[in-house]
């Protein structure tokens, strides 16, 4: 009998829920958990943690909602195998959309309330500066993507570990929380920053089917989210060393960029 006239294979639930699980995780690593300590903290806070806030502060509510979206359209239709991408196109994909959600991001910021963006008070230098660190950060995390075989879920943990560079050291938010009397927030503060930054890391993943970023060989095993954490934070760390050191005091020297009055 012809392929074309055999009845219609049944969907295999067993097959639907460990699709489900690969997306979101089990336990305390389930981002549903992540995700809603993460509103927690916006609702708690408003806008931002800034007493300014860019007239584009809702950007980032945009980026939330679209990952909420794209979570319910892969769990239910399978949405990132199903949009045709070729293979020799989806890493370039990927790195434009961590690029342009970042930049998405990156409007939702201000510094003094004067000009958009979160790293200099006007906002063109802002943007200009702001592309050494969120080119290096796509660029870095479409080749561990590459070389682990990490899916959404995966990598929604990697981003949060590259936003520890910011909650503990250059901000020092998540830092302060720990130490002050409220430090039972901690986690919510910690959720909040694996939000934020998954929100242009990981969300490409729900539109791009990873396997089309996945190199041939495979990994020997998973790694663990200890491990992503650990290696988020030493690939963002050396990004914001370069970008600190290197980057920013040339583009400004070559470009004549006003001063920074204010310095993240």
């Amino acid at each position: 009998m012809s392929d074309h006239l055999l009845p219609p294979t049944p969907t295999d639930p067993d097959s639907t829920r460990m699709q489900q699980t690969s997306l979101f995780g089990q336990g305390i690593w389930n981002v549903k958990i992540w995700i809603g300590l993460g509103f927690v903290f916006v609702l708690l806070n408003g806008p931002g943690d800034s007493e300014f806030w860019s007239p584009y502060w809702f950007s980032d509510l945009l980026l939330y909602g679209l990952m909420i979206v794209g979570l319910w359209a892969n769990s239910r239709y399978n949405l990132r195998k199903k949009i045709p991408l070729p293979r020799k196109f989806a890493p370039a994909g990927y790195i434009f959309l961590v690029w342009l959600f970042g930049m998405i991001f990156e409007t939702s910021l201000t510094v003094t309330g004067a000009g958009i963006g979160g790293i200099h008070q006007e906002t063109l230098p802002s943007f200009i500066l702001a592309q050494g660190d969120y080119i290096p950060i796509a660029i870095v995390s479409y080749l561990v993507v590459r070389e682990l075989h990490l899916s959404f879920h995966g990598l929604f943990f990697f981003a949060g570990g590259k936003s520890l560079t910011e909650g503990l050291i250059f901000t020092g938010v998540l830092t302060t929380t720990i130490l002050s009397p409220q430090f039972y927030l901690a986690p919510i503060v910690l959720a909040y920053y694996t939000l934020a930054y998954s929100s242009f890391i990981a969300l490409p993943l729900l539109f791009i089917d990873e396997e089309l970023l996945w190199k041939a060989s495979k990994p020997k095993r998973s790694p663990s989210i200890p491990f992503l954490w650990l290696l988020g934070f030493s690939l963002a760390l050396a990004i914001r060393i370069f970008w600190g050191l290197i980057y920013s005091p040339l583009v400004a020297w070559l470009l004549s960029l006003p001063p920074n009055l204010v310095v993240n």
